[in-house]
């Protein structure tokens, strides 16, 4: 049986909500306001997660309040507290990574470098880790993905990594670092992925996507916080205050862009959640796949500049959003639909 056209909504609102929340970044990132080191988009995505999930908690207890015995979680198996560790350890490692690599590559590539290395680690880890078969059809919607982000990432990383090194041999040192830093985000994020998929599957009551992303948010802002008590505290001056006076960004300005890029990022984390839920990891990975062409369009039209010529489309960028699309849309009309296993009858 084939999908239905709802089927395809979480699919679509989690692509928008990943272009908005990568275009936000982007202006940010543009201003300067910080410095690269500071980590402000981590802190702000767990503060955020972290309040978004607690009003979540608080919202189930109160609506199951009235004397219903499921108004709490039920309790955790040892397996369930493993999996969240891991989940929450991964993630900020997977996070801290990214953001080196957006600040070092700029949104339109990290985008593809990350879909990239991301559709490809997805794609091994659940054929050898979750012993997951992929169709015909799968494999070709994977190999035109592939194809169409290589086209658009690995020349233009090539001719910027050529162009800094004879001007600047520290900028292409941080092309090289924020590769890097996007390819081990990418694995990072893949095996995410895989844990979570795991997780929601292990015993009969797993948990809620806000649950999960309470305790992952609890382990982030744990270690984001020793983070900028040991590291920025001390050089506040310097990674914050001078910044802010060169870009001429006021108090006001910095806090609301901070504020809308933590909204935005908490609906595009709950459509992951129900994404992983419905399509699995593969699902994730395509999407992602996709939002390197949309980004690529939207760093045109917001970005593009003389003075930032990977924003810019050309004609194999845009050859190449066209093979990233082909190649998503062939994938999810490939895939079979997620169902979930019926309870026995007793």
């Amino acid at each position: 049986m084939g999908r239905t056209a709802s089927s395809f909504l979480p699919l679509v609102c989690y692509l928008l909500t990943g272009t908005a929340v990568t275009t936000i970044s982007q202006v940010i990132n543009n201003k300067h306001f910080t410095g690269d080191s500071v980590q402000a988009l981590a802190c702000i995505k767990y503060v955020s997660t972290l309040l978004v999930s607690l009003l979540d908690s608080s919202l189930r207890s109160s609506s199951g309040g009235q004397g219903r015995a499921g108004s709490r979680a039920p309790p955790r198996s040892a397996k369930q507290k493993q999996l969240m560790l891991v989940i929450g350890c991964i993630d900020v490692m997977a996070y801290a990574a990214f953001c080196i690599g957006f600040a070092y590559c700029d949104g339109a590539v990290a985008t593809l470098v990350l879909a990239a290395g991301g559709q490809i680690f997805t794609a091994i880890l659940s054929k050898y880790i979750m012993k997951k078969s992929l169709t015909q059809g799968q494999l070709l919607g994977v190999a035109l993905v592939c194809i169409g982000l290589c086209m658009r990432g690995i020349p233009s990383a090539l001719s910027s990594a050529k162009g800094d090194m004879s001007l600047d041999v520290e900028a292409t040192q941080r092309m090289y670092v924020g590769l890097a830093s996007l390819v081990f985000a990418a694995l990072a994020y893949s095996l995410l992925g895989v844990m979570y998929q795991t997780l929601v599957s292990v015993g009969e009551n797993p948990p809620s996507h806000g649950e999960i992303m309470l305790q992952a948010s609890l382990i982030g802002l744990a270690s984001m916080a020793g983070y900028e008590v040991f590291h920025v505290l001390p050089k506040w001056p310097t990674l914050v205050k001078m910044p802010m006076q060169q870009s001429g960004t006021t108090t006001g300005q910095a806090l609301g862009l901070l504020a809308t890029f933590g909204a935005v990022y908490n609906c595009h984390s709950y459509a992951s959640g129900v994404v992983f839920r419905t399509d699995g990891a593969q699902g994730v990975g395509i999407v992602n796949a996709m939002r390197g062409a949309t980004v690529a369009i939207v760093s045109h039209l917001c970005f593009c500049s003389p003075q930032r010529p990977l924003q810019c489309l050309t004609p194999l960028s845009a050859a190449s959003a066209a093979t990233v699309t082909a190649g998503g849309i062939i994938w999810v009309k490939s895939a079979s639909p997620v169902t979930k296993p019926q309870k026995k009858q007793q």
